[in-house]
């Protein structure tokens, strides 16, 4: 069923819901903001309970929480894609494809009209045959004209269809994605990881940048920002398609290198410490040379007994031996 509330209800709804993240502090972006919508308009009832029944639990609302609730109740984007969007689709395509063969074969009806309308003018004793032919004529090119109108409309409505597609898959990229790096955050690593064997050879990375808090402390945190944006397509740029590289928060990063042992594991995340140590930052206003920036990588591969969250934790003891170590430096495990 549409949702139809009244220009005064959504002010008040919408008002509501900026008071709700204001008050814990959550970003309006459209996933926040659609959820919180919902709970406040009270559209999705087991979102509500749910939420209501967190709040009262924690007295406390995050980020984390809220992205559970868009994938739980409003996401599904899978299934609306397989489940309504392609069918209508389908069906949209379907439609069009025999709408253009109608207008084919307008088309060629009007022209064997024509040459007969031609044959006819000439015999006078024929008029009666000349009237049929000129309502003939008349009807289909009016089928015609209806036929085009149709399939503009049609035409339209697959582009809005792509559009909502385009739109969903924003919207689960906003889930699964770090939006300041375009890496993958904690979500969508653990997505990526359920589609690997975990029987294979994988090595897993941990990037952590050296003494990145006294940078931020010192430049601020636009700037450390923008430093951790040039890390993140440094370490894109160095892995394959099929690895998945992670952005865990702050200054720490991981890559799963799929289907790659520690010795080649190693090899890339030297390539990525080398590369980080020579980049030329700079301060876009006042042009001055910001100081080298560099990394400190644990590298391990994946042993018989060891599930996700063991490889990781033994990535991290790499990353902790490589900080002890004198930092930018790459350690095995």
């Amino acid at each position: 069923m549409l949702i139809k509330d009244n220009f005064d209800e959504v002010l008040k709804f919408s008002a509501s819901t900026n008071e709700f993240l204001s008050h814990y502090q959550i970003p309006a972006s459209p996933v926040n903001y659609s959820v919180t919508y919902l709970h406040i308009s009270k559209r999705n009832e087991k979102l509500t309970a749910e939420l209501e029944r967190h709040v009262q639990t924690f007295q406390d609302v995050d980020l984390t929480f809220i992205e559970g609730l868009f994938e739980k109740y409003i996401s599904n984007s899978h299934t609306i894609d397989k489940q309504i969007l392609e069918p209508i689709e389908k069906s949209l395509t379907s439609t069009l494809d025999k709408i253009n063969l109608q207008v084919d074969s307008a088309k060629a009806a009007t022209s064997n009209l024509i040459k007969a309308k031609k044959a006819l003018s000439k015999h006078e004793h024929h008029k009666s045959m000349q009237n049929i032919v000129a309502f003939l004529m008349k009807n289909i090119t009016f089928s015609q004209q209806q036929h085009t109108d149709l399939s503009l409309d049609l035409t339209r409505t697959c582009g809005e269809v792509n559009f909502l597609k385009s739109k969903l898959q924003a919207a689960r990229n906003e889930v699964i994605v770090d939006s300041l790096t375009g890496l993958y955050n904690r979500r969508g690593c653990d997505i990526k990881l359920k589609e690997l064997d975990i029987e294979q050879v994988h090595s897993s990375l941990a990037i952590d940048i050296d003494h990145f808090k006294n940078f931020n402390d010192k430049f601020g945190h636009v700037i450390g920002d923008k430093v951790i944006q040039r890390i993140a397509k440094v370490i894109l740029s160095s892995i394959s398609d099929n690895d998945i590289a992670v952005r865990f928060g702050g200054e720490e990063f991981a890559v799963v290198m799929v289907n790659k042992t520690k010795t080649q594991a190693y090899e890339v995340a030297e390539n990525i410490r080398l590369a980080i140590s020579q980049l030329k930052l700079m301060q876009r206003d006042s042009k001055a040379n910001l100081p080298k920036i560099s990394v400190s990588i644990g590298v391990v591969q994946r042993e018989e007994e060891l599930n996700w969250a063991a490889i990781f934790e033994q990535a991290n003891t790499a990353l902790y031996q490589a900080k002890n170590s004198g930092r930018n430096r790459s350690v095995c495990l």
